[in-house]
């Protein structure tokens, strides 16, 4: 376990100017790093069949239990935490999928917490160090100083920007001030970018302690109402069209799917229901969504939708334009995992087809390409091509697509899933 620190003698000035302003409480360098970096692990998502798909990094806050960005799990099946040579199974707690901010649980995990700053906001140049941790598990730590101070539409800190060497390469790892004190996450790259501002920026550590009570009210609101047999006038509530009359999308609009594993025949449910509109912005899932009203997609936080969501170009599948006959290319990486993909597509003239117990007027896409994914293993900066083969069946009149299939195969995973629509209903 190797703990890099770049531009040192930037680390020791930095620290100074802590110690001028502190120097009661203030740490030297040494002692910063012998304090913060112990409590910094990598983290690594994995596949359907325990193949990686990304890494980040992730800080200790309690007995066992760790913080780090929900937007670096996404499509995880499975998440290892690891520092050096010993990696240890963790599971996912109190998602605060509109803050970004995710609770590990690992059993078994000792490693020692860092303290909490208090919620008051850092000052403008204040001094801070950025550790993160790199995909073989050492610690990379860069010196830093507060650049920016954003603040939400209630006047409240949302963003802490810092002007630190590649601290935009730090995604979930900790932003400390000069007390050692956890101030923030490091944000993914470009997260929470304002009129192009693409600075290195962290979410406030504050945020931390509010996760658990944020997710469990957003859980509730899910689980709140159960499903409602369809209204008797009614023989299939997906009849109801999204139009653009002013009276759809609503909130409390829920979109029911179900995501088909055709490989072991296992099936979920997949909701994603309407909880806020914003202007033309509808926002699903507690911000786990955002779309435009016309379906186009803005972000998926949270791809509760399989290869739907976890792959799915800028904007979505189905492009702004669309028309029968028209052909296009795509090459962009995937927001869960980084993945590169380059796909050509093509969509056919519109057919019937049967959803569950609706049948639908439908525009066949077809996508077929491939990305590009590390090889195998930890640390591995080899890459290999895997053919990729999706179709997405897109309904004008409800302008959702109604079913998506997808399929790849590489040496170590494999998916064949299918989603399709079950049910359309307002709670």
């Amino acid at each position: 376990m190797g703990i890099k620190v770049f531009a040192a003698a930037a680390v020791a000035a930095a620290l100074a100017l802590g110690l001028a302003a502190t120097p009661a409480v203030a740490l030297d360098s040494a002692q910063l790093l012998g304090r913060v970096t112990p409590s910094v692990y990598a983290i690594r998502t994995l596949g359907a069949q325990g193949a990686p798909l990304g890494s980040a990094s992730a800080v200790v806050i309690g007995p066992g239990r760790l913080a780090t960005l929900c937007s670096a799990l996404a499509g995880a099946h499975g998440i290892v935490v690891r520092r050096g040579n010993v990696s240890y199974g963790a599971t996912l707690q109190s998602p605060d999928v509109s803050r970004d901010v995710c609770l590990l649980d690992v059993a078994e995990f000792n490693a020692p917490a860092v303290a909490i700053a208090p919620e008051a906001a850092p000052g403008f140049g204040q001094p801070v160090l950025v550790v993160a941790a790199g995909e073989t598990g050492g610690i990379v730590a860069r010196a830093g100083t507060v650049a920016g101070l954003l603040a939400d539409e209630g006047g409240k800190l949302a963003r802490i920007q810092v002007a630190a060497e590649g601290a935009a390469t730090g995604s979930g790892g900790g932003l400390f001030d000069e007390r050692g004190r956890l101030v923030g996450l490091m944000a993914a790259a470009g997260a929470g970018d304002r009129g192009g501002d693409r600075a290195a920026s962290a979410l406030p550590a504050a945020w931390i302690a509010t996760a658990p009570s944020r997710a469990a009210t957003a859980l509730a609101e899910y689980r709140s109402a159960p499903p409602r047999p369809a209204p008797a006038a009614s023989t299939a509530p997906v009849a109801q069209p999204v139009a653009a009359d002013g009276d759809a999308p609503r909130v409390g609009e829920n979109w029911r799917y179900q995501l088909l594993d055709n490989m072991t025949g296992n099936k979920r449910e997949v909701v994603y229901r309407v909880d806020q509109l914003d202007g033309e912005r509808v926002v699903f899932n507690q911000g786990g969504r955002i779309e435009r009203r016309d379906g186009r997609v803005l972000a998926i936080g949270t791809p509760a939708g399989g290869e739907f969501d976890v792959a799915a170009p800028p904007g979505g599948w189905v492009p702004e334009d669309v028309k029968p006959g028209k052909a296009w290319k795509v090459a962009y990486k995937q927001a869960g995992t980084g993945y590169r993909m380059e796909l050509k597509a093509i969509a056919s003239d519109e057919s019937t087809i049967r959803v569950q117990s609706k049948t639908y007027r439908a525009m066949r896409i077809a996508y077929e390409g491939y990305f590009y994914r590390p090889f195998y293993g930890f640390g591995s900066s080899s890459t290999a091509a895997v053919n990729y083969k999706a179709v997405a069946w897109y309904a004008p009149e409800v302008r959702r697509v109604v079913r998506f299939d997808a399929t790849w195969s590489a040496k170590t995973d494999r998916v064949d899933e299918s989603l399709q629509l079950v049910d359309h209903r307002l709670d």
